[in-house]
């Protein structure tokens, strides 16, 4: 007896230590449980009974404080459901907010007082009414889920179809790669599925790619067979006829390009130990092409500095037998090409210098120094009438095919004529018409204005490059 009053005492004074300490939801259910044992008819003994009143109405008051501060803030949520309706969310936003005031309402209970059922059941309406807009979503969503399932199911008999029938020989490691990554791509784009078959669609997955993961480690030990075969090839390859082993090599060279991946691992390796023995043969050779390099740059430089001709330079290259059909033929041919090219343009230069000294001493001194000193067969004899020197360069620089440099009216006078030359000349020989403009040229009369006989100068040297081409 004296045990059960003890424990009795305890357990109220542990009651009320709850109430004091903030534990008030603890505190009413360990009340609520004391209170059990003593039911209508069993009194509570004497000495507990006030201490036990002074903790039950200790309880009901924070039950009615719990309801005072838990009414508003559930008729606030109450009508932040009814409101959603207007917010037109997107279905899922619209799920989480529904979701979110849910949880909100369920922390009430759990914190205070337990809602009425009244208030309950109009809050329970208010969202029923505003999850309708998400109920066709869902439905849709789950619709494809299930489609998304399908799509998977296939792909997977894909997979577990792919390795039939396929060898090491018959297949490529770039085959396999591009087949797992378009099952890759699709698998993640058939996405969501139903949350129960995620993990058993998952798992076929990695179950049937380790198949073809199989299949794939074989053609790369094929591979790593074929390029060690090909590695004692060239090791074993004479290193005394050193260009016919060479030219093996370029032959093993493109057989390698032709075999894939020996295996992430593996293949930097066996790629450098073949690049090894190679370059053990072709350092042979590039030592050889070294010394003939030389020799044709010995022979470039000889023809640059005029020592030898052309025809010389192209005799001696002949012999170098090791650079035929290399890029350093290419490379001869060129310097051919440039010197010839060299020539005329040299030669092109003194054509326009002896022109151009010949307009300057034109400018300078006047025609009648210089007629003499004209090549005779490139002028077609003294013309009847002199023409004026800016008249004459006018002509000169149309002929060219440029916008003429002169005085204003007269460059629109003989713009004029010349279109109206056009009309009625059937046919034109440019060299006889080169002969006419340089006789109206020489036999012009000159200008004794510095400034004038410059811009003359300066237009007329622009159009002697216009047409070199033409000049004796």
């Amino acid at each position: 007896m004296v045990e059960k009053t003890i424990n009795l005492n305890q357990q109220l004074n542990d009651i009320e230590q709850l109430f004091a300490s903030g534990h008030i939801k603890k505190a009413q259910k360990d009340l609520r449980k004391l209170n059990s044992l003593f039911p209508r008819g069993k009194p509570i003994p004497s000495r507990f009974r006030h201490k036990f009143q002074r903790l039950n109405f200790t309880a009901k008051e924070y039950d009615d404080w719990a309801e005072f501060a838990t009414s508003d803030k559930r008729s606030e949520l109450i009508n932040t459901v009814n409101g959603l309706a207007n917010q037109k969310l997107e279905p899922r936003k619209l799920a989480n907010q529904i979701n979110s005031l849910q949880k909100q309402w369920q922390n009430l209970d759990q914190h205070g007082k337990t809602a009425s059922k009244e208030k309950w059941a109009i809050f329970k309406e208010a969202c029923e009414k505003a999850w309708a807009p998400c109920k066709d979503y869902f439905n849709e969503l789950e619709s494809k889920k299930e489609q998304n399932k399908a799509k998977k199911l296939n792909l997977l008999k894909d997979m577990d179809a792919f390795p039939a029938g396929k060898t090491a020989e018959s297949i490529t490691v770039i085959q396999i790669v591009n087949f797992l990554k378009g099952i890759h791509d699709k698998w993640k784009l058939f996405s969501p599925v139903p949350d129960g078959d995620f993990q058993d669609l998952n798992k076929s997955f990695r179950e049937s790619r380790n198949k073809i993961n199989q299949l794939l480690e074989e053609v790369e030990k094929f591979n790593r067979g074929k390029k060690e075969e090909i590695i004692s090839e060239v090791e074993s390859l004479s290193k005394e006829d050193i260009d016919a082993s060479v030219a093996r090599i370029r032959e093993l060279q493109d057989t390698w390009r032709t075999l894939g991946p020996a295996g992430k691992k593996l293949d930097p390796q066996i790629n450098e130990n073949f690049a090894k023995v190679c370059d053990e043969l072709l350092k042979i050779k590039d030592k050889e092409l070294d010394e003939s390099r030389g020799v044709m740059e010995s022979i470039i430089k000889d023809l640059r500095d005029k020592v030898i001709a052309p025809g010389e330079a192209e005799q001696r290259f002949s012999e170098l037998e090791n650079l035929q059909g290399t890029n350093e033929e290419k490379k001869f041919k060129k310097a051919i090409r440039d010197f010839a090219m060299l020539q005329r343009n040299e030669k092109a230069q003194e054509k326009l210098k002896s022109y151009q000294e010949l307009f300057e001493q034109l400018i300078e001194n006047g025609s009648a120094k210089i007629a003499k000193e004209l090549i005779p067969e490139f002028v077609n004899g003294k013309p009847k009438d002199a023409m004026d020197l800016n008249e004459a360069s006018i002509r000169f620089q149309m002929f060219a095919g440029l916008d003429p440099i002169g005085p204003k009216e007269m460059v629109s006078r003989v713009k004029f004529e010349e279109l109206k030359n056009r009309f009625t000349e059937k046919s034109i020989d440019l060299n006889e018409k080169l002969k006419e403009h340089f006789t109206n040229l020489v036999y012009s009369q000159g200008t004794a204005n510095k400034k004038e006989s410059a811009e003359v100068k300066k237009a007329m040297l622009k159009a002697l490059k216009k047409v070199e081409k033409l000049l004796p």
